[in-house]
């Protein structure tokens, strides 16, 4: 039984909130709704009248539902330019009904922070060192926006179906105060928690996103502006701190605004100048702020649309809580593995609301299905997929979400235990162009390599093509033509090129198990490609009848056998004397059509294989490719590559041209350009490799080098000197001043510059 430790997470559902621009209404009811969910201080108010710039807003927070809060077909139409980003849950309302007409959360809330609270500050404890006060203003507040966004509040019991004041008092001896509009705001105090404290309490954040522009600070605007409020609740849903400001009001912010000046300065200090500032936002199009009453260390920062685009500000991956399972592999015949596991220990307490509250199971398959190259458990961040997702690799076609380091399941708070199925990679390859609008299918050469890596046992089994002298045999010799193990060995030994002896080269090179130590020989290569069924072995006869000489498999060799010429059957038992055994190619290799030119590309893959170890590389061999819009696209490529880059959450697509000698053409270069510009540049990163066993000349290195621009490198260029070794660059660093070691593609494009388009020779 094969086993799979998997790590799981789990996380809040992110909801965008969608409205109107100007709609202060919808705003504070989205406000509301979002103190009542655990993990809601991250969700994001989405104005969709500006489409381009909400679309950011989604793509940067990730969101997994977009909720309609302005009462509007404009509302209603722009969600439904986002069908990847379906409502999962069975009622249309996040508050349905529960028992005796009650309602209840279909998310889950704040109940579980406030009962954490109490289980490990309030119980038996007569004497908490936390508070809890609950806030209250008059709607007539200038600066009522302000201190719901800051202060929280939740909708009345009859809405939620919860009476939270009730439970914060009950629970956790909350008080309550009523602020006036003659006085300033409350003073920041540590131990001190209001209602927003709750929906952003116990969460913690991922590494593998950082907000490097998150530093704390103030968001300085007007209370009565809408695009300043949205701004400063999106800020601080990326998990940046920071107070709001209004010159207009200063009396009552002053107060409160040393007291927060005094807790940023008393932060120890970092590393950097950047991390001991503070940042002062405000909204492009306004005059810059006063800041001289602010004191010193700060750092102005613009709030525009280009902040949101995902190269700037980010939003970091928050979670309740995480645990390890030991997954179970199933296998059966014919259809794809599946794995299973109990979910690990979650952070709710029970309650029968939690049958009906949702969060996220956000899995990571670690190595996944480890040696599988057809069948994968990696699940590209490509959020378009989300539906192909569900109905592949889980059962519920609107409950899956694309994430950068796994995947989403939308799932029942309760939920015990669950079961993935792998995916297809070709079918997934297929899907990730679709969703640029390019149809791939897998082309004859593509299944041929394809069958070719199965019938050697994995694409590291395929490292012996990396000896010039076994691609030169398997080159000379034709299908019908026979040679000698002597002939063999000796052609295996040589250089290609120059015909002499040149194995050392490859003596450590690893094909199969063999004692330490022992260098890898010219036999050992032959027996290797034998079992592997490359060639295979026979007997040559002389037939009396034709005179003609024929070959017989072993496997037909008997005392008695026909000429494959003539058809005269002949009794060969007294011709086996000193017989030499006589070798041809066989399978695949026996086939007058040089395998399409799949050895090159099984080594161009192989060497991204091992140069992506620690990642899970994806990949296909040959496809054709055709749009389905506009572009002009009708073309194949000898193979595709996916790596999902782990940071932040791009995918590396690699397209690719391999050839053994012939010349890279203009309409190679330009097919491949083509695809690669069809890919979206904020989400995809494409490179193209072209592969060749002989040099590029200077036509050939004319020609790919259009692609590249003065500030974007793309084109990356392997010959035998790089395909060969172990390691990518290992002879190429000999000969020129690179660093052997390239661990990305843009590693590999800046190598290809130095080699190859402005070479700087090694002394």
């Amino acid at each position: 039984m094969n086993t799979l430790s998997v790590t799981v997470r789990y996380r809040p559902i992110r909801i965008g909130w969608c409205i109107r621009a100007g709609d202060f209404e919808a705003m504070r009811e989205a406000l509301k709704l979002t103190f009542t969910m655990w993990g809601g201080r991250y969700n994001p108010l989405i104005p969709v009248d500006d489409f381009d710039f909400a679309s950011s807003l989604i793509r940067l927070f990730r969101v997994d539902v977009l909720w309609p809060v302005s009462k509007d077909d404009v509302v209603n139409k722009f969600i439904e330019r986002f069908p990847h980003l379906p409502n999962p849950f069975f009622h249309e309302e996040l508050f349905v009904p529960y028992e005796n007409s009650k309602r209840g959360p279909q998310i889950v809330d704040i109940y579980h922070p406030i009962r954490r609270l109490y289980e490990e500050h309030f119980k038996n404890n007569p004497s908490p060192d936390t508070t809890v006060t609950i806030f209250e203003w008059q709607a007539e507040d200038p600066l009522a926006d302000v201190l719901l966004a800051t202060l929280g509040a939740v909708p009345k019991a009859d809405v939620s179906g919860t009476d939270y004041p009730f439970l914060l008092k009950r629970d956790l001896s909350a008080k309550t105060v009523v602020l006036t509009p003659a006085e300033p705001l409350p003073q920041f105090a540590e131990k001190n928690l209001a209602v927003s404290a709750f929906c952003r309490a116990f969460i913690q954040q991922h590494y593998s996103v950082q907000n490097y522009w998150g530093h704390p600070g103030l968001y300085v605007g007007s209370v009565s502006n809408f695009d300043d409020q949205v701004t400063f609740w999106n800020l601080r849903a990326t998990n940046t701190s920071l107070m709001f400001y209004d010159p207009c009001h200063a009396a009552r912010f002053e107060p409160n605004l040393t007291k927060w000046l005094e807790i940023l300065r008393s932060r120890p200090s970092g590393r950097f100048e950047s991390d001991n500032s503070i940042s002062v936002w405000f909204k492009e199009g306004v005059r810059e702020p006063d800041v001289s009453g602010f004191g010193q260390g700060l750092r102005l920062c613009t709030a525009r649309d280009g902040t949101w685009n995902g190269p700037n500000i980010k939003a970091p991956y928050m979670y309740f809580s995480e645990g390890s399972a030991l997954a179970v592999i199933g296998e059966e015949s014919g259809s794809l593995p599946k794995v299973s596991f109990q979910l690990p220990p979650k952070p709710f307490y029970e309650d029968t609301k939690l049958y009906d509250q949702h969060m996220v199971v956000s899995v990571d398959p670690g190595i996944g299905l480890f040696g599988n190259e057809r069948a994968t458990l990696q699940t590209p961040f490509i959020p378009e997929l989300n539906e192909y997702y569900g109905r592949n690799y889980y059962f519920e076609w609107d409950k899956a979400r694309a994430e950068p380091d796994g995947l989403g399941i939308i799932s029942h708070a309760n939920r015990a235990d669950l079961s993935l199925s792998a995916l297809n990679v070709v079918e997934l390859v297929k899907q990730l162009f679709l969703s640029s609008g390019i149809d791939a299918t897998l082309s004859t050469p593509g299944l041929i390599a394809t069958r070719l890596i199965q019938q050697m046992g994995g694409l590291q089994k395929c490292r012996v093509f990396k000896i010039g002298g076994v691609r030169t045999l398997i080159e000379q010799c034709k299908p019908d033509q026979s040679f000698t193990r002597s002939g063999a060995l000796q052609t295996i030994r040589a250089d290609p090129i120059t015909g002499i002896e040149s194995f050392d080269q490859y003596k450590d090179l690893f094909i199969e198990q063999r004692p330490h130590g022992v260098e890898l020989k010219a036999e050992a290569v032959l027996a290797y490609l034998l079992k592997r069924g490359v060639f295979r072995a026979g007997l040559v006869f002389g037939c009396p009848s034709c005179t003609l000489d024929f070959w017989i498999s072993i496997d037909d060799v008997g005392s008695d056998v026909s000429c494959e010429y003539c058809g005269h059957t002949n009794n060969v038992t007294p011709l086996l004397n000193a017989r030499d055994w006589r070798f041809r190619r066989s399978g695949l290799f026996g086939r007058n059509n040089n395998q399409e030119g799949a050895i090159p590309v099984l080594l161009t893959l192989q060497q991204l294989h091992t140069t992506f170890h620690s990642n899970e590389i994806l990949f296909t061999t040959a496809m054709k490719l055709k749009s389905n819009n506009a572009r002009a696209i009708n073309c194949e490529t000898d193979f595709v590559a996916i790596v999902q880059r782990p940071i932040d959450g791009k995918i590396d697509i690699v397209i690719g041209e391999c050839k053994t000698r012939k010349e890279i053409t203009d309409d190679d270069v330009n097919n491949l350009q083509a695809v690669a510009d069809a890919f979206s540049g904020d989400r995809f990163n494409v490179f193209i490799i072209f592969a060749k066993l002989s040099s590029f000349s200077p036509d050939e290195l004319a020609r790919v080098r259009r692609l590249n621009s003065e500030y974007h490198r793309r084109v990356i260029l392997f010959t035998a000197r790089e395909l060969e070794p172990y390691r990518l660059y290992e002879r190429t660093a000999q000969e020129f001043k690179i660093d052997r070691h390239a661990v990305s593609f843009e590693d590999m494009t800046n190598i290809t510059e130095k080699v190859f388009f402005q070479p700087s020779v090694s002394e």
